[in-house]
């Protein structure tokens, strides 16, 4: 026997799920004789499921053999149920908004660059719900205008500059039901510092709420930019804030923008 092994057919996994598939080979055995020797060995499948619940896993094992034929082992296949979910975990509430992702986190930090869109944003999401893949049908990244923050000495000369946008995926429902946040944060378009200027933003997840009604659900959350300027003087922050919605809609609240002398 030579290449044996296993042809996918389908993998599928529903968005809050995680799926693996593990192939063993086991006990090579002569199936004949010492004279006529057949060859043979055990291809073990092992599927393993698990989302929110605990780890699952089936295992299939089939001999398969050098004279073309093979001989079904122990083999857990078809369809199984999931156990029901503890009454430890959270019960799931589309009308109350919570915040997932991260509160607070540097975009530029002295200067240098220390976003990381992997894991620097935040989310407006049901309640119990702890992860943004347990959702479904996201809409975007959507964005907004672009806005920036430059500062000028007396000369009109300037010192630091930082422009961005803000962005978000939107649409993301529980079953059917709400319209909900995630990935909401900027995406840098311009940081530039003097030589002798120093250039620091930080960026804030605030106020996750519904937007909409306990029956239909709009989640938002407010995204805060604080944009730091220093060199050899005081230090000057300008602020901007932006509510962005399940909708794909946003609004503007207070914004310090433009040109600083």
């Amino acid at each position: 026997v030579t290449q044996a092994g296993i042809d996918v057919d389908t993998a599928y996994a529903y968005l809050s799920e995680h799926l693996d598939v593990e192939v063993k080979s086991l006990k090579p055995v002569n199936y004949g004789t010492s004279d006529a020797p057949v060859g043979g060995v055990d291809v073990q499948v092992s599927v393993s499921s698990h989302g929110l619940f605990e780890k699952t896993t089936k295992v299939c094992t089939m001999t398969v053999k050098g004279d073309g034929t093979s001989a079904l082992g122990t083999c857990e296949h078809g369809s199984f149920g999931v156990s029901k979910p503890s009454n430890d975990l959270p019960a799931i509430d589309p009308s109350t908004v919570v915040e997932i992702g991260k509160e607070i986190y540097q975009a530029i930090e002295d200067n240098q660059p220390t976003l990381n869109t992997t894991i620097d944003w935040a989310g407006a999401v049901p309640k119990g719900v702890t992860e943004w893949t347990q959702l479904e049908n996201w809409q975007g990244p959507a964005q907004t205008d672009g806005y920036y923050v430059e500062f000028k000495n007396f000369l009109g000369k300037k010192l630091t500059k930082f422009a961005w946008r803000f962005v978000w995926k939107y649409g993301g429902d529980m079953n059917g039901v709400g319209k909900y946040v995630t990935q909401a944060g900027i995406d840098i378009d311009t940081a530039y510092a003097y030589l002798s200027e120093h250039l620091d933003v930080e960026v804030k997840s605030l106020k996750p709420v519904n937007y909409g009604t306990s029956d239909a659900p709009v989640g938002g959350v407010d995204i805060q930019v604080s944009v730091s300027s220093h060199g050899l003087f005081e230090k000057t922050t300008k602020v901007c804030t932006m509510t962005v919605k399940g909708d794909g809609t946003s609004a503007l609240g207070t914004c310090e923008h433009g040109s600083f002398g």
